[in-house]
């Protein structure tokens, strides 16, 4: 499993902190990771969430879809950091 970003449309709900993502294969949902925090971030104005993905690092930009009290979601994997990723506000 590896850290990664996870990011919903504008205007929807953050993500539930446990919720799985899930792939469907013969029929049935199978765990690939899950959600370890999500927030609505004041700074960005959209939700953002962290999770362990299997290979996740290899996937941002895929849609993946989150299970939790059996209801489904769509997410899109990316980078774990959603702000400032190069560091520029950090150093100026």
């Amino acid at each position: 499993l590896q850290l990664v970003g996870l990011t919903v449309p504008q205007g929807e709900a953050p993500l539930p902190t446990g919720a799985h993502g899930v792939k469907r294969s013969d029929g049935r949902l199978h765990s690939q990771g899950f959600v370890t925090s999500s927030y609505q971030s004041p700074t960005l104005g959209q939700p953002i969430a962290l999770g362990l993905i299997e290979r996740g690092a290899a996937r941002h930009g895929e849609a993946i879809e989150i299970q939790h009290l059996g209801k489904l979601r769509t997410a899109t994997i990316a980078a774990p950091c959603a702000y400032d990723p190069s560091g520029d506000r950090l150093n100026a």
